[in-house]
């Protein structure tokens, strides 16, 4: 079964072409016959490369006006090995639907619902109905297949997702904790469990977009993100949890709508509202370098919510077998992994820092000492969706 994975971003497409033969549990049965990126859609400096299964990567520049020709332009790459018909279905990791969760059919009535909840998360919403729209006039036989990142955090309990405001909000509104990176946290109480014997695990999804989870038996029983992407951990410039009557006063103070407020939580918050340069580590950390004090001032507070927040998870799983960071910061930055784990060797988590700044791809950076594992697992939610499409399919 051929399934292309579909991955859009503000002004990037990147995509995936599975060949799964068979459900896998350890990864094999599973094979990647053909990825792309195309970075700067809508400029004329724009850059695409792509390559098939054991072939060299090939890398055009040209002029990418839009997300149909981003689109397209995979496509007709495809074609130059594989026929279009023989993909089974497209894939999408979608965010947030009004009453839509698990992995669905992207029918006009999903697409609606979603529309419903745009609110909550417009960017992603906004990119995602813009490539499955492109998708529905370009391949109108193919089924269109969406994975909701709220879907893995389904088994959260009442006391976890609930909202201290008037119930009936709740029941007319749907106001609640929903969470996100359901894919990814999925794929790391997986992998965990795979490499570690992991039963309890706290996974650490920290880049642009940040999460943690705590992940018992393979399910999320509660995670940091809430009804929308924009609360919990610091983001690169979403503002993370923030008190409701400090928004208010800042509201009144300030004479700002909802719209301008929503612009400031949304785009001028989280790291980079902090810093005043960046919302990306490897700038913060830069920065830190040449002793800029502000961004040193939102390294540590990012740090120190994760590490909140990772005492939490231990409070309600009654300590972890695993500590795993993921996504571009969790595994790429060793100094933000020493940051955040400092001074807790007392709950039995020590980090060994000659393993830490060896950075490697995939393992172990606990100390022999310390009783918690701690580890860097790659990120690949693309592989969560593939298998969760081939389900929907072979069940429908």
């Amino acid at each position: 079964m051929k399934i292309l994975i579909a991955n859009p971003g503000s002004t990037s497409y990147k995509c995936k072409l599975y060949d799964i033969t068979d459900l896998p549990t350890r990864q094999t049965g599973i094979k990647i016959l053909f990825q792309a990126t195309v970075e700067r859609i809508g400029d004329k400096e724009g850059i695409y490369s792509y390559n098939f299964e054991r072939d060299e990567k090939k890398l055009l520049k040209l002029e990418i006006p839009d997300y149909t020709f981003a689109i397209n332009l995979t496509l007709e790459s495809i074609k130059e090995k594989i026929l279009i018909e023989e993909i089974n279905a497209v894939g999408f990791k979608t965010v947030h639907a009004k009453g839509v969760s698990g992995c669905v059919e992207l029918t006009d009535d999903v697409l609606k619902a979603m529309e419903d909840y745009r609110f909550l998360a417009p960017v992603h919403t906004d990119v995602y109905i813009t490539a499955i729209s492109v998708f529905k006039k370009l391949l109108n036989n193919t089924p269109l297949i969406g994975l909701f990142e709220t879907h893995f955090h389904k088994n959260i309990p009442p006391e976890a997702y609930l909202y201290g405001i008037p119930y009936e909000y709740f029941e007319k509104y749907g106001i609640r904790k929903y969470g996100f990176h359901g894919a990814s946290h999925r794929f790391i109480g997986i992998k965990a469990k795979e490499l570690f014997g992991a039963e309890k695990v706290i996974s650490c999804h920290l880049g642009g977009s940040s999460s943690v989870c705590a992940i018992k038996d393979g399910l999320s029983i509660d995670t940091s993100m809430g009804m929308s992407p924009q609360s919990g951990l610091l983001q690169a410039k979403r503002v993370g949890d923030l008190d409701p009557f400090a928004l208010l006063y800042l509201m009144k103070k300030e004479n700002l709508t909802i719209e301008e407020v929503g612009n400031i939580l949304m785009s001028k918050g989280g790291i980079y509202g902090i810093s005043g340069i960046s919302g990306d580590f490897r700038d913060i950390e830069e920065g830190m370098l040449k002793g800029n004090k502000r961004a040193e001032l939102a390294f540590k507070t990012f740090a120190y919510y994760v590490k909140r927040y990772i005492g939490e998870y231990l409070a309600i799983l009654n300590s972890a077998d695993c500590i795993a960071f993921t996504a571009g910061a969790g595994q790429n930055s060793a100094l933000l992994r020493k940051e955040i784990l400092s001074n807790m060797e007392d709950l039995g988590i020590v980090i060994d820092e000659e393993k830490n700044n060896l950075n490697p791809k995939e393992g172990l950076i606990s100390h022999k000492s310390s009783k918690i594992k701690i580890a860097i697992i790659p990120a690949n939610e693309e592989y969560i969706v593939a298998n969760e499409v081939k389900n929907f399919l072979e069940n429908k």
